[in-house]
């Protein structure tokens, strides 16, 4: 069943997708207006906005790749291997940081499934140059004091207190 999100009636609890956010942010033509409306009705509490922390890392993976897409000129599609070449591309990003800080000072319930690692894989993410699940992986290594990954992907090895082990 699919209903409008200006349909929602008022008191409703309701689980926020990462695309949500991102049609705010990226002022997308046809789903901006209606987005920013729903989250003005979630930040007023009219309504009861519930998101995760996977979620808000997803959307800083997408902005990340819009961003540079439109930066670099290349195609969405190519730039997480231009990531993997040149991981110094990361240096320029500032919406996924900007709308990540946005989204966690909303008036949202944020289901904890890592809430303590998002604001250290934000900051992880920045300083080793990763992409946004590989900051989380990180992230968790840190909380947990683990200094030893079994991995094939080479990104993990700028992180200086990680062991990286490949198959």
């Amino acid at each position: 069943m699919r209903s409008s999100l200006n349909d929602l009636p008022s008191g409703s609890a309701i689980y926020i997708d990462s695309n949500i956010f991102i049609y705010e942010v990226t002022n997308h033509p046809k789903y901006t207006a209606a987005s920013s409306s729903f989250l003005d009705r979630v930040e007023s509490g009219e309504v009861v906005g519930v998101a995760s922390v996977l979620g808000i890392t997803e959307e800083v993976h997408k902005l990340s790749i819009i961003e540079l897409s439109s930066k670099l000129k290349k195609k969405p599609q190519s730039i997480v291997s231009l990531i993997k070449n040149d991981p110094t591309l990361l240096d320029k990003l500032e919406t996924p940081f900007i709308a990540a800080q946005n989204i966690l000072s909303m008036n949202l319930e944020i289901i904890n499934l890592i809430i303590p690692r998002l604001i250290d894989a934000l900051e992880l993410m920045k300083s080793y140059r990763l992409l946004s699940h590989d900051a989380i992986h990180v992230a968790a290594m840190k909380a947990r004091g683990i200094s030893n990954i079994a991995t094939n992907d080479p990104d993990f090895e700028r992180v200086a207190w990680l062991t990286v082990w490949k198959p």
